[in-house]
């Protein structure tokens, strides 16, 4: 038996992509961060305990935050923000992290999977 178990937090802040003809300039989004874990047994994951990373590990972390300077990177995507999450999600839940699913706009999105 397997079961995935998705969560989803929102925050705004702004980036900049060097060198993009458009990105190039600082502009923010407000971004949705989903994330997919593996659970082998009903309730083999604290929901309540997967809201709390999200809130501290995503939304108070970037929320409202220039994140090129948060960072310490010329260049931020998507796909940075993807990776960046699902490394924090395997330090707290291990090698249950299914998927991370980063967008832009509502119709923009990253995937990333670690496997």
């Amino acid at each position: 038996m397997s079961f995935l178990v998705k969560a989803c937090t929102e925050f705004s802040a702004a980036h900049s992509i060097k060198g993009h003809p458009r990105c190039g300039r600082v502009h923010g989004h407000n971004y949705r961060v989903c994330v997919w874990l593996r659970e082998d047994e009903p309730m083999g994951i604290d929901l309540d305990d997967l809201e709390k990373w999200l809130r501290v590990n995503v939304f108070e972390r970037f929320d409202h935050r220039y994140l090129n300077e948060l960072l310490g990177r010329e260049t931020v995507t998507s796909e940075d923000l993807a990776v960046i999450v699902a490394r924090g999600l395997a330090e707290s839940f291990g090698d249950r992290v299914e998927r991370v699913e980063v967008c832009e706009t509502r119709d923009l999105c990253v995937e990333y999977s670690p496997r």
